[in-house]
């Protein structure tokens, strides 16, 4: 008797709450409802069993089609990723060896990672040049679709697009910011980022340390300073542009205030062009203000245009193929092919121009391009204020992007597999997340690594804690090996349950809200 009850217990804890049948189980109402508790806290547990697993492990126990058909555009989700990929490289570099930022000059730089192409890896500030062009491509898709007809635009959507667009934007870039703030305060609270205190450089760290927030007494106060943090950086900063105002959290996130003011300057270029006879806005408006814009500074600007421009000639592309009923890009010729193949790797090259310019004349080519520079991007010679790379490095990224557009072989096997689409979807998860993690985790990685091989030692003599000289090859092996095996990894996975938890549902509550709001 006792194991068909046990028996029918089971058959009913798996059957599910609510589905008894009184005639195989003659139990109690009290019993009954403890059985519903038991299997309503087990569903919870396994459904945050099943959050907290990484997206694509969770994906094989859920119902999500990973069938799904890419977008012709599935390409730039690519570049994104692998973009915000190299830019967390090197912030997780470049504080432990300062020369990553020169190039390879033959004399005091012969470094093979410092090589054009190969620099790529872990140079970060190109890419931000990219994720400005694909801003610009995406944020003007369904306007360029609008006006793209014969007759008259139906001006009714478009400045119905524009207008959502504007306050969308503001709300898309700093939902998440705000709740990556929130985290960062808890973290702090919680001691997670005192391997480097607050306003200290230990000698461990040889290159630039980067800003965090004080540990204030209690969460409460934490949260408090976290607050009037965000205020500075998405109010005062963002829509009042008070330059002279500064922010602690995650001085990484400088390129979101500047994402939305070129948005909206974006956004009124826009509805002062449509009206315009297409070819004249396209061939003409379009490219005179992209190079008369980075000619004189606005490099940011003349990016965000520059992705306008190529949204437009994608759509001439789409349409060319929807016309010849022929997958696009396919029927190329050679010589075209070639075009695009060198553009690509002028691209290439031009990205990979450093943001310090040492003072020996060897540097690939580099030297060279300097002197060409507008006078708006002075040289400093070799010191931070340098801003000759922000001309070339633009150059390049467009140029990059213009040829890839024309290259559908290399978008699918470099830009649309599965693992760079992965980055591509929480690239902004990946940018908001990376920095709590590296001055968390990968701090504490890094020096309990130096101290278990003995390059990080405490002198009695001195009474400090101190490096080892000597010990170069071995602080890079220690330095390398903890990122690549644990701060690279935590970091993607607490990205992509940022992602879940905070990016998609922001992207969702807009979607809801957006109804309510309009007239």
């Amino acid at each position: 008797m006792e194991n068909r009850w046990q028996r029918q217990s089971e058959d009913t804890l798996l059957r599910g709450a609510g589905e008894y049948d009184e005639e195989d189980l003659d139990l109690g109402y009290s019993t009954q409802q403890k059985f519903r508790v038991i299997h309503r806290i087990r569903s919870i547990l396994s459904k945050v069993a099943l959050f907290l697993l990484p997206s694509f492990v969770s994906s094989y126990f859920t119902d999500t089609d990973s069938t799904e058909k890419l977008a012709p555009t599935a390409w730039l989700d690519g570049l994104r990723g692998i973009a915000c990929v190299c830019v967390v490289v090197h912030h997780n570099m470049y504080e432990y060896f300062k020369a990553l930022e020169n190039p390879y000059d033959g004399v005091n730089n012969t470094h093979l990672i410092q090589l054009p192409f190969i620099k790529l890896i872990h140079h970060g500030p190109p890419m931000v040049k990219i994720f400005f062009i694909i801003s610009g491509f995406v944020l003007t898709v369904k306007a360029v679709r609008l006006t793209r007809v014969s007759g008259p635009i139906d001006g009714s959507a478009l400045i119905g697009n524009i207008c959502s667009s504007i306050w969308k934007r503001y709300l898309r870039l700093y939902i998440p910011c705000a709740a990556g703030f929130i985290l960062c305060a808890f973290m702090i609270s919680a001691g997670m980022m005192e391997a480097v205190p607050w306003k200290t450089h230990p000698k461990w760290v040889k290159g630039p340390l980067e800003r965090r927030p004080p540990a204030k007494g209690n969460i409460l106060q934490q949260l408090v300073y976290a607050f009037w943090d965000f205020y500075v950086f998405a109010v005062d900063l963002t829509l009042f542009n008070i330059s002279e105002r500064n922010y602690s959290t995650d001085g990484h996130l400088w390129t979101i205030p500047v994402e939305f003011n070129k948005s909206i300057q974006l956004f009124l270029f826009v509805a002062g062009s449509c009206m315009l006879e297409r070819r004249l806005r396209v061939y003409v408006l379009l490219p005179a203000s992209c190079c008369i814009l980075l000619y004189r500074g606005s490099w940011g600007l003349s990016l965000f245009l520059f992705g306008y421009f190529l949204a437009e000639l994608n759509s001439d592309l789409l349409a060319a193929a929807a016309a010849s009923d022929t997958p696009t890009n396919k029927s190329i010729s050679l010589p075209k092919k070639a075009l695009h193949i060198t553009m690509g790797i002028i691209g290439l090259y031009l990205i990979s121009y450093p943001r310090k310019m040492p003072t020996a004349e060897y540097t690939t080519g580099f030297k060279f391009l300097a002197h060409l520079t507008p006078p708006k991007y002075p040289l400093a010679h070799g010191k931070r204020p340098d801003a000759t790379h922000e001309f070339w490095q633009s150059v390049g990224a467009m140029i990059l992007i213009w040829g890839l557009m024309y290259l559908p072989r290399v978008q699918n096997v470099m830009l649309c597999n599965k693992v760079v689409q992965y980055f591509g979807r929480i690239s902004f998860a990946l940018y908001i997340m990376h920095a709590h993690i590296q001055h968390s985790l990968g701090y504490w990685t890094v020096v309990n690594l130096l101290k278990f091989v003995g390059v990080w030692r405490y002198d009695m003599t001195s009474k400090n804690w101190d490096l080892v000289p000597g010990h170069d090859q071995r602080y890079s092996i220690v330095v390398m090996m903890g990122f690549f095996f644990v701060t690279f990894p935590m970091t993607v996975y607490w990205a992509d349950v940022f992602w879940r938890a905070v990016d998609l549902q922001s992207v969702r509550f807009l979607r809801w809200l957006e109804p309510k709001v309009k007239r």
